[in-house]
């Protein structure tokens, strides 16, 4: 009885604030969302035959065509003039070969070999397979320019044909934005390629040890890597040039300073008083590797709702979710099969649903929209990138991003976290949305894990499209179920291992709350005579939009 008042309230609630949506008569819109079929979804997409649906392979190519079917059974239109719901993607896939690894520094007559998974970890590369160089060692900060800050780590320094040692992170001075942006690898190996490096080592900070200890750090060893291939035929920000690359250990870190008799605990305490100073190691590294490589195919499963306006139905809110996971690899306990349930079953799962949704209402949303079950998001956002990059509409037509990743629905959550809504006007869209379904809103907990520019949303913003990661908070709607310490015990425990699979808890109700608050706020937006736009003066806003 309260949830068909409940119903009921939001169906008087969408009339009031002009969502004109007429169905039967029930909100069908909102009733057709069922927490068991989005079980189901995760059952079928995350069960062991799926291998863990790594891009490239038969595993997520199996994953790719379930979406597919229920696309087709939904009646959504394809993307292409094949017909059918496939982008396809051919990537450069390498894979470091694990013996071939060799980093050696040198001083004078000196030298200190570091062991690799022991003290540092390197992926394969997009240029030549067969990889060497030497070159001096120079420490250049965060390696970030940031002319906001006038902060800029390469001043006085020369890493022209250097190999460069950088920190993790951002200076803490930096906002949190600034930060996110900043301290992503592709910034920093875009700014290191841009000023002629030839290597890009990092040095992890006490705070990034804390947050990523290295046992899960070291854990991708040995895995393979991809990178879309562009219309030159090359590897999509491979950064062949950059060939030393490495990221440290702490006891890494600590043999390669106490060999150049530096002060590494004196430069964390510099760097973490805001102050920033680069200098020459006074050693030369050497990097050696080979790694395996070939061209492999994956596709994004793209299916459009053609929107109801006459106008507006040539504007478009692109919902994302990834469709791949880790697939198979060494796990815990000898579970091999790392099946994702949670990373990114259950998002996939909840996009179908919205789709579903969205399918049943009478007098369908104004705006098209377009739901994509993107590939390669473990991979670096590599699907999510190519789609933005080279979309099957206008660019310039796309007004917003609303992209699904691991909601942990394993209670009866009853709050969203709206990564980088509060960057464009889609935070009213974001807060009309809660205000529906009785959700709160709360703001990123953790900021300083820098979630926005992690994650798939980040590939449309760069592209300058205002879009927000649609995340399932941590408070209970039961006060005996402790939401936070649940979610907390996942991003420990199974958070990329094995054990994210189909064992873990599952609750309708709360799969159910968060789903009704995606589809409201996909409505709202594709209602609004006005496009979502970023905020005067917004960092993002103003670096990406066109």
């Amino acid at each position: 009885m309260i949830r068909i008042v409940i119903t009921t309230l939001i169906a008087l609630l969408l009339v009031s604030c002009d969502i004109q949506h007429k169905s039967d008569g029930s909100d069908i819109e909102l009733a057709a969302v069922n927490g068991e079929n989005i079980r189901s979804h995760i059952e079928i997409l995350a069960a062991d035959d799926m291998q863990g649906r790594e891009a490239g392979t038969a595993g997520y190519d199996k994953a790719a065509a379930y979406v597919a079917s229920m696309y087709r059974d939904l009646g959504l239109e394809p993307l292409n003039d094949r017909g059918d719901y496939f982008q396809p993607i051919e990537f450069l896939e390498t894979r470091l070969q694990l013996d071939s690894a060799d980093l050696v520094f040198h001083r004078g007559d000196e030298t200190i070999n570091l062991i690799l998974a022991d003290d540092y970890v390197r992926a394969g590369g997009y240029g030549p397979a067969n990889e060497t160089v030497t070159a001096p060692l120079v420490f250049a900060g965060h390696g970030i320019t940031a002319p906001e800050y006038d902060h800029n780590d390469f001043d006085g320094v020369d890493v022209d044909g250097k190999i460069l040692l950088v920190l993790s992170g951002a200076p803490p001075g930096f906002d949190t934005d600034q930060r996110a942006f900043y301290s992503s690898g592709l910034t920093k190996r875009n700014t290191a390629a841009r000023l002629g490096a030839v290597g890009l080592v990092t040095v992890r900070t006490p705070v990034d040890q804390q947050r990523q200890p290295w046992d899960r750090f070291v854990s991708g060893l040995g895995t393979t890597g991809m990178r879309w291939i562009d219309a030159n035929g090359q590897p999509h920000h491979g950064f062949p040039e950059l060939i030393g690359t490495a990221t440290l250990s702490e006891s890494g870190a600590n043999n390669l300073f106490e060999f150049s008799k530096h002060d590494l605990n004196g430069l964390f305490e510099s760097h973490a008083a805001g102050k920033t100073g680069s200098f020459d190691m006074g050693l030369t590294a050497s990097f050696a590797a080979t790694s395996a490589q070939r061209t492999v195919r994956s596709a994004n499963v793209l299916g459009m709702l053609r929107g109801s306006d006459p106008v507006l139905q040539n504007e478009y809110v692109v919902f994302t979710a990834h469709l791949d996971h880790l697939g198979i690899r060494p796990g815990d306990d000898g579970d091999e099969i790392h099946n994702g349930a949670y990373d990114n079953a259950a998002g996939v799962a909840v996009m179908l649903e919205v789709a579903k949704a969205m399918t049943h209402m009478e007098a369908g949303p104004k705006r098209s929209i377009i739901f994509a079950a993107v590939t390669a998001e473990e991979k670096g956002l590599q699907g999510s990138g190519f789609f933005a990059n080279n979309p099957p509409v206008p660019v310039e037509d796309i007004v917003a991003n609303i992209n699904i990743d691991m909601p942990y629905l394993a209670f009866p959550v009853s709050d969203i976290e709206a990564f980088g809504a509060e960057h464009s006007t889609l935070l009213a869209a974001i807060e009309w949305a809660t205000g529906q379904t009785g959700m709160e809103l709360t703001q990123d907990p953790m900021p300083e894990r820098v979630r926005f520019v992690r994650s798939d949303q980040f590939s449309f913003v760069q592209q300058g499209v205002p879009a927000l990661a649609f995340k399932a908070g941590s408070l209970s709607s039961d006060p005996a179920i402790d939401g936070t310490a649940m979610l907390k015990d996942f991003l420990e425990n199974h958070y990329h291992r094995g054990s994210d699979d189909l064992d873990l808890k599952f609750n309708a109700e709360g799969a159910e709350r968060f789903s009704k608050t995606a589809l409201l706020l996909g409505l709202y937006v594709a209602d609004h005579d006005a496009r979502p736009e970023w905020n005067d003066g917004d960092f993002f806003g103003d670096r990406f939009s066109r």
